[in-house]
């Protein structure tokens, strides 16, 4: 009778081992759930192991046998997170400092890997959330409005998208680009050393300390430089980049841009051609909608744009929906043709920076970017590059 007890009680402690290491089990696999949940989808698989107990042995599992009817019965499952999706291209991502950025700075860890750059989305003309489906698209006479106050007519569209200043001298050597080129920006309020006589466009990437700590001063010098234009954030729509919501954001746009109207022309916070709900042209709506509210000062709404060259028709659906719903005129700071080969690209910008000088809702682009084995390589020009400068 002792031994049975004795059996009896160490049945009942491996049981309790058992039942609390499933729930710390289960507690991790929930916040695993809460950080990727909706990166991953989950299947649960539950095993059955009946555990035999013998007097004077320690339990053991007994696999695909029958359990007795006095024996315990332990579950326990286990959470297989399913194959993972296929990775999003890697972009390489800045160092934030004072005196030099890398491509598409992001100040702090991404919560979320930037998603794959896809077509603009259709926009349904019976969406609740548009109004701009029974409206005709905005006419703006002439895209090149040029600056805010003194601002020229006759400014290129055309501009620079940059890191390391010194790069963008390559499209100067041994040519004249002034006719082409009238201005250039690096997702920074500094210049950090450009040369050329080209108008900056300072960007307050993210309403961020490691940004707003520089903002004001860095804005100032830039204006007092001959900038007659500012930037708001950086693709908030994308959790990798400024990553917030459009009610915020417009706030945060008060806060921060409204103090140079008047001064400068200001552009919206810049958006993806995502079409996931709430990002891309989701998004910009939303925002528009907040700033009738909020009471955001802006003077051209600013778009960016991905996609494979048999989808390049949809980058001028992008454009006019985008003027559509901003009602103001549209620079696209971002694009690019998911390519990697250089003479696709060079017969792709070849072909289409022509149209998109002639584009009336586009007032000035940029092509993504000035980089080694972008537009460049070391010293020299790409063909892309090439394109870019002659086209």
């Amino acid at each position: 009778m002792f031994a049975k007890q004795t059996a009896a009680v160490l049945a009942c402690l491996a049981l309790a081992k058992e039942a609390g290491a499933f729930n710390v089990h289960r507690h991790l696999h929930n916040v695993e759930r809460d950080i990727a949940y909706t990166h991953t989808r989950t299947h649960v698989v539950t095993e059955w192991v009946t555990v035999t107990v013998t007097a004077g042995r320690n339990p053991h599992p007994t696999p695909n046998a029958p359990a007795p009817a006095a024996a315990p019965t332990t579950l326990i499952t286990h959470v297989a997170p399913a194959p993972p999706a296929p990775s999003a291209p890697s972009v390489e991502e800045p160092q934030v400092d004072e005196g030099h950025y890398e491509q598409r700075p992001s100040p702090n860890p991404a919560p979320a890997p930037a998603p794959v750059p896809v077509p603009a989305p259709q926009v349904d003309a019976q969406d609740d959330r548009s109004n701009s489906a029974d409206q005709p698209a905005p006419s703006f006479g002439g895209s090149n409005t040029g600056a805010g106050s003194g601002g020229s007519s006759s400014a290129p569209k055309r501009g620079f998208a940059y890191n390391d200043a010194h790069l963008v001298d390559n499209f100067y050597s041994g040519r004249n680009s002034d006719s082409k080129f009238g201005w250039a920006w690096n997702w920074d309020s500094r210049d950090n050393g450009l040369a050329q006589s080209l108008e900056f466009v300072p960007t307050l990437w993210g309403p961020i300390d490691i940004h707003t700590s520089r903002w004001k001063d860095n804005v100032e010098t830039m204006i007092d430089s001959g900038s007659t234009h500012v930037f708001s954030f950086n693709e908030c729509d994308i959790a990798s980049q400024c990553n917030m919501g459009a009610w915020a954001a417009a706030d945060a746009h008060v806060k921060w841009m409204n103090p140079y109207a008047g001064r400068v022309k200001i552009g919206s916070p810049s958006v993806s051609n995502s079409n996931i709900a709430g990002q891309g042209l989701d998004w910009l709506r939303d925002w528009v909608d907040a700033c009738k509210t909020k009471g955001c000062a802006y003077d051209f709404c600013n778009v960016h744009w991905y996609s494979p060259i048999e989808a390049t028709e949809t980058l001028y659906d992008h454009i006019k929906e985008a003027a559509r719903i901003c009602g103001k005129p549209v620079w696209l700071t971002e694009f690019a043709p998911l390519s990697n080969d250089d003479g696709a690209v060079s017969a792709w910008l070849e072909e289409n920076l022509p149209r998109l000088d002639d584009l009336d809702e586009l007032e000035r682009y940029s092509y993504f970017m000035v980089s080694n084995g972008n537009l460049v390589n070391g010293n020299r020009l790409t063909g892309a590059g090439e394109a870019y400068a002659s086209a």
